[in-house]
């Protein structure tokens, strides 16, 4: 099972970074505004979240460190996607956002198995605890 997280983690974290770093190209060259406001935030605010989310919590779910947290900023970024964003879209167009936030809901749920940060980290803890 530790292997299938693995592949489930590592695919989605790099499919995820090919949404999450055109975002970061628009908030490091200014274009915030073409950016949409689904919370009335702001341009800016909005696409910060966004890019913290899709580009910094899937280099989080690819490392394996902070798994359950990062997938949990994800299942909310989703359902901004899926609800505000693309609500009125029809099921075309909110397909594959549904898609991810059942991914990230299996990986907030398993965590990111033993091949993962998280799981070094943990074992480290306990390793310097029996000795």
């Amino acid at each position: 099972m530790d292997f299938g997280v693995l592949l489930l983690r590592l695919g989605v974290a790099v499919m995820m970074l090919v949404h999450g770093i055109p975002k970061l190209g628009m908030l490091i060259s200014g274009n915030w505004s073409a950016f949409q406001d689904p919370l009335g935030i702001g341009n800016f605010l909005s696409l910060l979240l966004c890019v913290g989310a899709e580009f910094g919590c899937s280099i989080l779910i690819l490392l394996g460190f902070l798994t359950r947290l990062a997938s949990l900023i994800l299942v909310i970024n989703m359902c901004v996607a899926l609800f505000l964003v693309l609500g009125l879209s029809g099921w075309g167009a909110q397909e594959l956002a549904a898609i991810y936030l059942l991914i990230y809901l299996t990986l907030f749920y398993t965590g990111p198995g033993k091949f993962s940060l998280d799981a070094w980290w943990l074992w480290r803890d306990c390793k310097i605890e029996v000795e």
